[in-house]
């Protein structure tokens, strides 16, 4: 099987230091996510194996044996290392991965995802749950926070009417099932409206003495 440069994968140097694994795996999964490229059947593929690069590099023991051993670095945690064949070289040198699905990748996957059917290698590897809805901000002002009202929420996904109960609070949700895209496996997820209240910075006059008469009930 051919060799996946994690490295590549995650789009860092080898040297990269362990304290931006995290924050280059957010940037990744934000360019390869399976939502982002409905038309791309290998979409999914990918994201799998972005994560699994994740997992390992993230990991500074994991990643250790993988820098040492590469592809193998499981089998060498299993049986102690192996040996060298004497000439310090790579066996799995020259091999080019790119997420763009080009050059190596097709065949790659084709293996793993294709005609393994998911095999030994994809089953075992641990990878984190897809989340089941999205979050949206969506800011009010204050007046509409108060008394109420309708607005239009553009989103990703499509435009929405809403409306704004009398007396909603900062932070306030609203969940509108169905409406915030896919999952890889196609299930829809729900798209989650968190309303944001802007506090007017300049009152005028009238508006100060209209607050204070209310305060004061």
């Amino acid at each position: 099987m051919a060799f996946i440069d994690y490295y590549k994968v995650m789009g860092i140097p080898k040297d990269t230091p362990q304290k931006d694994i995290r924050a280059a795996y957010r940037k990744r999964s934000k360019q390869f996510h399976p939502d982002l490229h409905p038309d791309d059947p290998k979409a999914k593929a990918k994201f799998q194996m972005l994560n699994e690069a994740y997992e390992v590099l993230n990991d500074p023991e994991k990643r250790a044996k993988y820098d040492q051993y590469g592809e193998n670095w499981k089998q060498a945690e299993q049986f102690g290392g192996f040996g060298t064949d004497g000439g310090g070289g790579n066996p799995f040198e020259g091999f080019s991965f790119n997420m763009s699905g080009e050059g190596g990748m097709s065949d790659f996957f084709q293996q793993i995802f294709g005609s393994m059917g998911g095999g030994r290698r994809a089953r075992s590897a641990r990878r984190p749950a897809e989340p089941s809805e999205v979050e949206a901000h969506v800011s009010i002002d204050v007046w509409t926070a108060i008394l109420g009202g309708e607005l239009i929420v553009s989103s990703t996904y499509g435009k929405y009417k809403l409306k704004v109960a009398p007396g909603t609070q900062p932070g306030k949700k609203v969940r509108l099932k169905g409406k915030g895209g896919t999952k890889s496996d196609g299930t829809p997820k729900d798209l989650i409206i968190v309303f944001d209240v802007t506090i007017p910075a300049n009152l005028t006059d009238q508006q100060k003495a209209l607050i204070e008469q209310a305060r004061r009930g």
